[in-house]
Parts: C-alpha cells; sequence; structure tokens
C-alpha cells in the first residue's frame, strides 16, 4: 500500500460512510480540478492550465450534445458561448453529469477496493478543497477590496427607472453605490483566504468561509445572480473540510465538553520527497495569490484614474441609424447584442466600462478601446468578436462610428443630455439625520 495512503490506529467505517466519501471524494475532486481560473492545477506552470481545460472538456462536450439531442435545448443555450453568467444551460447539464460520472467512478472503487476506513485518502482531499478555497477566496476578495467587482452605478443604470431594473442590477448598484461596504466585505473574504491558508488557522477560515459564502449564495438565489452553481459549491467545500472537526467543535460548543481538534489540514505522508512536495504547493499557492494583487491594484487605479479624467465622449448615446452599402442598396446592419436584438443605446461610462441597451430595454456590458490621435473605437462585447470603427464628431451633439472594414455598419449617434449630479452618489454617510432621506 502507499506511504501516503496508510493510517495508523484503523478505525472502521460503515458501508454508508465509505460509500458517501468515495462519491464526495470523486465528485469534488472532479469540480475542484475543473472549476477554471480557481482549479489548484494552475498551480502548475503551463501544463496545469491544458489538464484543466482537459478534465473540463469531459463534461462540457457530453453536455453540448445532451442539450442539443435530448434536452433540444433552443438557441445560444444549446452551445457553449463567452458569457458572464455561470449558470448555463451547459453548465447544469454538467453538474448532472459530474455527478453520474461520480456514481460510477464510486461504484467501481467500492468493488475493487476493500480497505475499512480513508481518513488518509480524506486528508489529500482536504488539503485539495482547502487550497481551492483560498484561491477562490482571495480571487473573490480582492476583486472587492480593490472594488471593480461592483463598481460605483453607471449611468445606464443612474437613468433607469427603479422599477425598470433587474433584481441583480439593484443588488450591483446597492453594492457598488458605496465601495466602504465593498470593501469591507472584500477584507472579510481575503481574511477567510488567509486563515485558510495557515493550517493552524485553516478551521476558523472554513467557518468563516461557510458564513460568507452562505450570504453570497443568498444574494445569488434571492437576486438572480447567475453564479449560483459556484457559490454553492464553494459552501459545500467549505463545509466538507469542516466535517473532519464537526464532532469537536460539536463537544466544545455544544456538549460544554473538552475537545481537541485531532484530524490533519495537509497530509502526513512517510516519504519526505512527498511532504517536501506538499510544501512547494503551499509555497506556490501563496506566491501566486501575491503575485495576483498588482493586478487588481492596477485594475482598480486606471479606473479610478479614468473617472476623474473622464473621457469628452463619455455619456449616453443614441443610435439614429446603422447603415451600411450593398450594392446599389442602403441596408439597416445594427450592432447585435447578446439576445440578437439591435442596439439602440451606447453608455460610454466615466470609468471606462461601457453599457449597452438593446431596443427591448435591457442592458447588456460590453467594453471599448478609444484612441483620439487615431480616431479609432474598438467597441468589445460579451458575444462575438470586437467591431473596430473610426470615430467623427461634426458637434458635441453628434457622434458617427465608421466601421473600418466592410462588414459593419456606420452608427449615427445623438447624445442624450444627462444630469450632472445624482443624490445616491452624493448623499454618503450621516450621523445624524432628524428625518430619513427619501426620495
Amino acid at each position: 500500500m502507499p506511504d501516503s495512503l496508510s493510517h495508523p490506529g484503523e478505525v472502521r467505517w460503515t458501508l454508508v460512510e465509505r460509500y458517501g466519501f468515495r462519491l464526495a471524494f470523486c465528485y469534488f475532486l472532479f469540480y475542484a480540478l475543473s472549476s477554471g481560473n480557481d482549479s489548484v492545477l494552475y498551480l502548475i506552470p503551463k501544463a496545469g492550465a491544458k489538464l484543466a481545460s482537459l478534465l473540463s472538456l469531459a463534461w462540457q462536450r457530453p453536455a453540448v450534445w445532451l442539450a442539443q439531442h435530448y434536452f433540444h435545448i433552443p438557441g445560444i443555450g444549446a452551445n457553449t458561448h463567452a458569457t458572464g453568467s455561470g449558470d448555463t444551460a451547459i453548465n447544469w447539464i454538467g453538474i448532472g453529469l459530474m455527478l453520474v460520472y461520480a456514481l460510477l467512478a464510486a461504484s467501481l472503487w467500492s468493488v475493487f477496493d476493500r480497505r475499512v476506513e480513508y481518513r488518509a485518502v480524506s486528508e489529500w482531499l482536504r488539503f485539495i478543497l482547502r487550497l481551492t478555497l483560498v484561491i477562490a477566496m482571495a480571487n473573490y476578495g480582492f476583486s472587492k477590496l480593490f472594488p471593480t467587482q461592483m463598481p460605483p452605478p453607471s449611468l445606464a443604470v443612474l437613468n433607469e427607472p427603479v422599477g425598470n431594473l433587474s433584481p441583480m442590477t439593484l443588488l450591483w448598484t446597492f453594492l457598488g453605490a458605496n465601495p466602504a461596504y465593498e470593501i469591507t466585505a472584500g477584507s472579510a473574504e481575503v481574511l477567510a483566504a488567509l486563515l485558510l491558508f495557515f493550517r493552524r488557522t485553516a478551521l476558523a477560515g472554513a467557518i468563516l468561509t461557510s458564513f460568507v459564502m452562505s450570504n453570497v449564495l443568498l444574494f445569488d438565489l434571492f437576486f438572480d445572480v447567475p453564479v449560483k452553481i459556484y457559490a454553492g459549491h464553494l459552501v459545500l467545500f467549505s463545509i466538507a473540510i469542516i466535517v473532519p472537526d464537526l464532532s469537536s467543535l460539536l463537544d466544545f460548543f455544544w456538549r460544554r465538553k473538552p475537545a481537541s481538534l485531532a484530524s490533519r489540514w495537509a497530509p502526513a505522508p512517510r516519504r519526505r520527497a512527498s511532504r517536501i512536495a506538499i510544501r512547494i504547493v503551499e509555497i506556490a499557492l501563496a506566491l501566486m495569490v501575491l503575485t495576483s494583487i498588482p493586478g487588481h491594484y492596477q485594475s482598480f487605479a486606471s479606473q479610478l484614474a479614468r473617472a476623474r479624467n473622464p473621457h469628452p465622449l463619455t455619456g449616453q448615446w443614441h443610435v439614429e441609424s446603422a447603415t451600411a452599402p450593398v450594392g446599389s442598396q442602403t441596408v439597416y446592419r445594427p450592432v447585435l447584442t447578446g439576445n440578437g436584438l439591435p442596439m439602440t443605446d451606447l453608455f460610454l461610462e466615466p470609468n471606462g466600462r461601457v453599457t449597452l441597451r438593446d431596443s427591448s430595454g435591457e442592458l447588456w456590458r460590453a467594453g471599448a478601446d478609444i484612441q483620439t490621435k487615431s480616431s479609432t473605437f474598438a467597441l468589445y462585447r460579451e458575444v462575438d468578436e470586437p467591431i473596430f470603427y473610426n470615430f467623427s464628431q461634426p458637434d458635441p451633439a453628434h457622434l458617427i462610428l465608421t466601421p473600418a472594414d466592410a462588414a459593419g455598419g456606420t452608427l449615427h449617434f445623438t447624445r442624450i443630455w444627462l444630469p450632472n449630479r445624482y443624490p445616491l452618489l452624493e448623499r454618503g454617510f450621516h450621523l445624524v439625520n432628524e428625518w430619513p432621506f427619501e426620495r
């Protein structure tokens, strides 16, 4: 038996406990290793990203086939596509496939394995899940600590009636309206990552993570934020790594009995080379997290700089026409949003972000690269390839985007003049309030 699987003082687990562990091990490990940028496989230079991608293909490709041929899902949902959502039909089918794979693997494991307990194997699973949570909580936390995940309310949202807002936009507006709240929430997530990283404080980090991510999951569920699958799994991961110490926690907090934590937060193989490898992984994780901090800061700093010195084109632009010559005729050729509807308004935000409004009134995130000296305008959408234009401005109230190739249409915009001040952004904190400020 390999050294890392041996364990002194074996205690026989019940048949249900053994099968339940095998199932949880297979499912959690598969999800954790194929969960995108938070996979611990990314700690392996170059090869790690390829391995994670191959693992994701094991469920993505069958999920696409099932979506098209079994569930008969119409439209864009029948294929993987560029999206800000983690709860697509393909993702949900993929979760079902992962569970089927885990059931098959656990059943085969049960047939060929006669071990009576899995404490040593559980230490490896706990180790991998702990590192996965460190990466996830650090990414979540730093994007709030340097408040870029929920930026200040956009011009598009500030000029939209509250009743027209989607639940997610309302939540994002609430969280982003005061950066101090977002920074506080991010600090809690970064603290959870920090506590999880060190073995002596890992249990406290897991408990804090379970509370923080449960709140995130509730937001996702009740405000229709499409990250429910991912947030739910982070909650499950935190609970899974608490379970080995659950009895001790109950003894101390509920039964009021003396208790000690006996479970390990990293495997303890007998071979020195294996122990050194574990330390190397932990050091690589620390370096990976630390080197991500400058990127988060630079993203926030660049948005702050643009907000202080907004581009002259900042504001709302309404599409008056979108045309392209085809032979001797002029045809309508609009910019299409994610649902295939034409863009009717373009919002260039003070912080450099871009929002599109389609003909149904729905708002879409986008991006733009505006080069004033060369008069070029690149429009980046969440769907399809970017569109490149040359721009001209006959007067402050009009804007013309001429496509750089024959594929696009020429867009004529009229500026919609917006208010200069918004109480939502200016109200701030008041210690003394004689009356509630409502409007």
